[in-house]
C-alpha cells in the first residue's frame, strides 16, 4: 500500500462521522474527486459523482459506500456533569465502557471525553454478577464537575454527536491497518480509488459514485440516492465483518487477507443471483481473490438499491474488517487493492447487455 493511499484510508477514518453528521468526511471525499467529474449533494448529505465520461444515454453502474460510523448522541447532561447518551447505531456493548471518545460542543469543537461506568470496587455483588454492562448504565464524562460546568465551560449541549477518539495506523511490514470506522470509511476509501483509478477510461456503461449517509440507521439515505441515481446495477461497497477469530475453519467465509467478501444474502436481503455468479465467475477468471459468503445478520444499502424505485441488481464487495462496530477496527492493505482491483474488473466487463440479463 502506497503512503497516498493509507493517508487516504485515515483522513476519511479519522474524520468524525456519526449518523447524519458526515460532513466532515464529505469534505475529504471531495478533495480527492472534485477534479474527477460533477459533483452533488443533497440536503442529507449524501455525496453525488457522476463521472465526466459518463455520456448520459448509457445505464448507469452505482458505486455506494457509506459515510457514517456508529457513534452517540447526547441525551442530557446529569446534575454531577456526566452526560447521558443513546447509540447512533449497533454498538458492540462489551467494547464500549472505558474508551476515549470525541464529544461536538456548541462551538463545534470536538473535546474528549471517557465512557465510564461504575467501577467495579463499588458495584454490589449483583452488579459483579450481571455480566456486561447495558449502554443506559454508562455515561460519558468530560472532566465537569456540574451540570452548570458542563454546559458553560465545556459547551455541552443535548444533540450533539460523539465519536471514538481513535487515529489511524498502518503497519506496513505486516501489511496491518488499524483505526476506527472501517465500516464504512474502507468502502469510501475503495470507491474514491476505483474512481481516480479509472479516470479517462472508456467504459461500457456510465457510472456514478455515491457516499451516501444513515446506513446504521436503516438504510435511511440509500432510499434517497437510489431514486435520485435510478441505477440499472449497483456495486456496494462495504467494510464487512470478519470472522476468521472465533468461527469453526470450515465454516470462515471472510478472512483477512483472502480478498473481498461477496455475500449471497444476510438479513436484508439475497444479493441478485445473476450479478452474483458473474462477478464470483470474472474475478477467478482474472485471477483475482475472492470470498463469498451466505449470512444470517447484517444489513447493507443493497437492500435498498434492490428495491427502491423499479429496482436494480446489486452486490456487495465487502473489505473483511475484524471487529466493526466496535471503537478499534482492524483490516489488510491486501484485501483494499484486491477489492479496488475486482470492482475495477467489473466496471471494464459489464455491458448493458449483461445488465439486462441480470
Amino acid at each position: 500500500m502506497t503512503n497516498e493511499t493509507f493517508l487516504m484510508i485515515k483522513r476519511l477514518a479519522d474524520a468524525p462521522g456519526a449518523c447524519a453528521f458526515e460532513e466532515e468526511v464529505a469534505a475529504v471525499a471531495r478533495s480527492y474527486v472534485s477534479h474527477l467529474g460533477t459533483i452533488e449533494e443533497d440536503f442529507l448529505r449524501n455525496l453525488y459523482i457522476h463521472r465526466k465520461e459518463n455520456t448520459g444515454d448509457r445505464p448507469v453502474v452505482m458505486l455506494d459506500a457509506h459515510m457514517d460510523e456508529v457513534g452517540m448522541m447526547i441525551h442530557s447532561i446529569k446534575p454531577n456533569g456526566t452526560l447521558r447518551f443513546l447509540p447512533l447505531g449497533s454498538w458492540n456493548k462489551g467494547s464500549v465502557a472505558g474508551i476515549k471518545v470525541l464529544v461536538r460542543n456548541a462551538d463545534g469543537e470536538y473535546i474528549p471525553g471517557i465512557v465510564a461506568s461504575k467501577p467495579v470496587h463499588f458495584q454490589t455483588a449483583a452488579e459483579k454478577a450481571g455480566g456486561a454492562m447495558e449502554l443506559d448504565d454508562m455515561v460519558i464524562d468530560v472532566g465537569a464537575v456540574s451540570a452548570q460546568d458542563a454546559a458553560q465551560n465545556f459547551g455541552i449541549r443535548i444533540g450533539e454527536p460523539v465519536v471514538p477518539a481513535v487515529t489511524t495506523e498502518y503497519d506496513g511490514k505486516r501489511d496491518i491497518i488499524m483505526g476506527k470506522a472501517f465500516d464504512d470509511r474502507i468502502g469510501c476509501a475503495v470507491l474514491l480509488e476505483v474512481l481516480r483509478r479509472l479516470e479517462g477510461e472508456q467504459l461500457p456503461c456510465d457510472v456514478v459514485g455515491v457516499l451516501s449517509t444513515q446506513e446504521e440507521l436503516g438504510l435511511r439515505s440509500a432510499k434517497v440516492t437510489c431514486n435520485r441515481v435510478r441505477p440499472a446495477a449497483a456495486v456496494v461497497l462495504e467494510g464487512c465483518p470478519a470472522d476468521d477469530t472465533f468461527t469453526e475453519p470450515y465454516a470462515i467465509q471472510t478472512a483477512l487477507k483472502k480478498g473481498p467478501m461477496f455475500r449471497h444474502m444476510d438479513k436484508s436481503l439475497v444479493c441478485a443471483p445473476r450479478f452474483q455468479r458473474y462477478v464470483l465467475n470474472l474475478a477467478r477468471k482474472k485471477g483475482l481473490p475472492i470470498q463469498e459468503s451466505v449470512r444470517k445478520g447484517g444489513g447493507n444499502n443493497a437492500a435498498a438499491v434492490q428495491t427502491e424505485g423499479f429496482g436494480a441488481p446489486a452486490v456487495v464487495a465487502g473489505v473483511p474488517v475484524r471487529y466493526i462496530h466496535a471503537p478499534n477496527c482492524m483490516a489488510s492493505g491486501f484485501d483494499f487493492e484486491a477489492t479496488v482491483q475486482v470492482v475495477m474488473a467489473i466496471l471494464r466487463d459489464l455491458t448493458p447487455e449483461m445488465i439486462a440479463a441480470f
